[in-house]
């Protein structure tokens, strides 16, 4: 109904059907004649198959969704990340007194397990071999004052 025909005494009656007392007092132009168009209107027919992809409207659709879990489950087991935390959970499944903070213990065994680079592998060979060296230079030093002194 349109907004001459309303009052406070007389309110616009639901967008269901409209009825013959409505159609009666709206004037053809307003909004109430349009509204009773639009729903006479008969469907659309659909449109043909475009060259563009479809937009999808709602990002949570199932296929999509589906794909990129796929992939970042894929990208997850590749990476290593899946057999830590699995690792990482079993620890802490089979330890026989839990601790008080679960999170801190992940992260302490997280830092643990994590894949270390071949460089930091090698370091604690090479400072063993620095202490050799060192011990050797420390006694080669101990000779040479000795013989200085004589």
């Amino acid at each position: 109904m349109c907004g001459a025909a309303t009052s406070p005494r007389n309110p616009p009656p639901s967008l269901g059907p409209p009825s013959s007392t409505a159609e009666s007092r709206c004037p053809a132009g307003c909004l109430c004649a349009l509204l009773r168009q639009a729903r006479a209107k008969p469907a659309r027919r659909p449109r043909a198959a475009s060259p563009r992809p479809a937009l999808t409207l709602f990002p949570s659709f199932p296929q999509a969704t589906e794909s990129k879990r796929e992939q970042f489950r894929r990208y997850l087991e590749k990476s290593g990340v899946l057999d830590t935390l699995t690792k990482v959970l079993v620890a802490l499944y089979e330890e026989p007194e839990k601790p008080n903070n679960a999170l801190d213990f992940l992260k302490h065994h997280i830092g643990a397990a994590a894949p270390e680079n071949p460089e930091i592998e090698a370091l604690p060979l090479e400072v063993a071999e620095m202490k050799e060296k060192y011990e050797a230079v420390l006694e080669e030093n101990k000779k040479l004052k000795a013989k200085v002194n004589i």
